[in-house]
């Protein structure tokens, strides 16, 4: 069992390791690092106000949901859960990090939680697919139909889900042995919110709000470009390139990490929509890597190290 759960953990990491080195491969990582080194003040200063803009947008989203389920956790529990999410966001699952946290403060159980962590990535997925689906890729024709299939699927998904609960009620009644028994309540706590939280105005607003803030990020992708040697390299341009990749990465649910993934499937989407090199994919993707992750753990760090003991 302990070998089971140690390759669960394993495996995503190495795959991360193996897709980041092979883009190092296809591009020119002395290049990069020299465009990345000569990166003006200006633009981190701008990359580290989006960020900022993206992060209480995001929170706000997370409070907000919290509340419609009843869940009202004061603002440090709150700000250490969501800190320590975004932290974790780029590992494998980490994107339930933040209910972790708010389980382990005793504000609410993690399945209770875990329901708005899942409509937030349900609304980010429907929002990179709906760009995807209207934009599409220039040189993958593929991608426009298969955005549109992905979308009218994961609704489907959604209403199959939401009508799981009962048939996860009577499945956990059934079941006697503690671990399964606890899972399965876990899962009825976090269907019986998404239910909750399937109401069509509110998930319209929060859908409004996650457009918002992955535009900041986009934003800071665009100006990173633009200052790395990619010339006229626009709003567009950038937001089908980051949707491509952040697409694959929502659909598997967290499974894979970001780092790797989104470089290996950014460079790709560049390179087939915009006819970007490989190489200057690698300087685009790795440099936007830096800029962002530098500005997080800047943002995010002193409020986790702060109210981590508080």
């Amino acid at each position: 069992m302990r070998i089971g759960k140690t390759a669960a953990v394993l495996a995503p990491i190495v795959l991360a390791g193996a897709l980041f080195f092979f883009a190092i491969k296809l591009g020119d990582l002395g290049r990069a690092m020299s465009h990345i080194r000569a990166l003006p003040l200006s633009v981190l200063a701008l990359a580290l106000a989006m960020a900022i803009v993206y992060l209480l947008l995001k929170a706000w989203q997370l409070h907000l949901l919290l509340g419609n389920l009843g869940i009202r956790p004061d603002w440090k529990r709150l700000a250490l859960a969501f800190c320590v999410g975004e932290l974790a966001l780029t590992l494998p699952f980490g994107i339930f990090a933040q209910n972790w946290v708010l389980a382990r403060t005793g504000r609410a159980h993690f399945g209770e939680t875990a329901a708005a962590t899942v409509v937030m990535l349900l609304v980010e997925i429907f929002v990179v697919l709906l760009l995807l689906a209207v934009v599409g890729i220039r040189g993958w024709p593929l991608v426009r139909p298969v955005a549109i299939g992905a979308g009218v699927g994961l609704c489907l998904l959604i209403v199959f889900v939401l009508h799981f609960e009962q048939g996860a009620r009577n499945l956990c009644a059934r079941v006697s042995q503690p671990f399964f028994h606890k899972a399965l309540n876990g899962l009825i706590d976090m269907l019986a919110g998404v239910r909750k939280l399937s109401n069509f105005h509110f998930l319209g607003l929060n859908v409004v709000i996650a457009a918002a803030y992955l535009s900041a990020l986009v934003v800071a992708f665009m100006v990173v470009g633009e200052h790395v040697g990619l010339q006229r390299f626009g709003f567009l341009m950038a937001a089908t390139t980051y949707a491509f990749a952040l697409a694959v990465v929502f659909l598997t649910g967290g499974l894979i990490s970001q780092i790797g993934t989104v470089e290996v499937l950014g460079m790709g989407a560049a390179q087939a929509a915009w006819g970007i090199p490989y190489a200057e994919g690698l300087t685009l993707m790795l440099g936007f890597r830096v800029v962002w992750t530098g500005a997080m753990w800047l943002c995010n760090l002193p409020f986790v190290a702060t109210l981590w003991r508080a």
